[in-house]
């Protein structure tokens, strides 16, 4: 899920467990080391400081781990479509779930293919195509649940079907599909 946020929501949620991280640290080795009985008559405010760093990192989670509204909005389309180097043709289902691709065939004849991509998985995904043909033809990322479209022509060839989330081509999402 981290790898699907946006640069500037990792930085915010850094940037909130930094401060979490360095009070925890502080509280741990440097203030006992100049006063032993820290945090003895000062207990309540130790405990305040605690509970709304606590409350400040959850918070942060909900506001920097939410999607985008326009991000949100794209994904209640049911279905979204993306066309390289021409479209139509045979349909072929291709369902995607961590960390796996599933088509009916690994050959194809060379024409037009329409992918109906389903996401069958917790996180988001993709489908992108790369061949002789194809280059690096994808549907945009959808979330859990939903489905997307993909309209090539392939020529004959190997092409590598996978999913271009960092980190999920090499975890297994990656098919290679040859067209004769």
């Amino acid at each position: 899920m981290l790898l699907a946020l946006s640069t500037s929501h990792k930085l915010g949620l850094a940037g909130v467990a930094a401060v979490f991280i360095l009070f925890a640290l502080a509280s741990s080795f440097l203030f006992p080391r100049y006063r032993p009985q820290y945090p003895a008559g000062r207990l309540g405010w130790f405990t305040f400081v605690a509970l709304v760093l606590f409350v400040g990192m959850l918070a942060a989670v909900e506001i920097f781990g939410a999607e985008p509204p326009e991000k949100a909005a794209a994904e209640a389309k049911s279905t979204t479509t993306s066309t390289a180097a021409g479209g139509g043709g045979q349909s072929v289902q291709v369902s995607e779930k961590e960390f796996s691709i599933a088509l009916p065939s690994t050959t194809l004849k060379p024409g037009s293919y329409t992918f109906q991509l389903s996401n069958a998985g917790h996180l988001p995904h993709d489908l992108t195509i790369d061949g002789p043909q194809v280059s690096k033809a994808h549907t945009p990322l959808i979330g859990p649940g939903k489905k997307a479209t993909l309209k090539v022509t392939l020529a004959a060839g190997t092409y590598d079907f996978y999913c271009s989330v960092p980190g999920h081509k090499q975890a297994g999402m990656d098919v290679k599909v040859k067209v004769a």
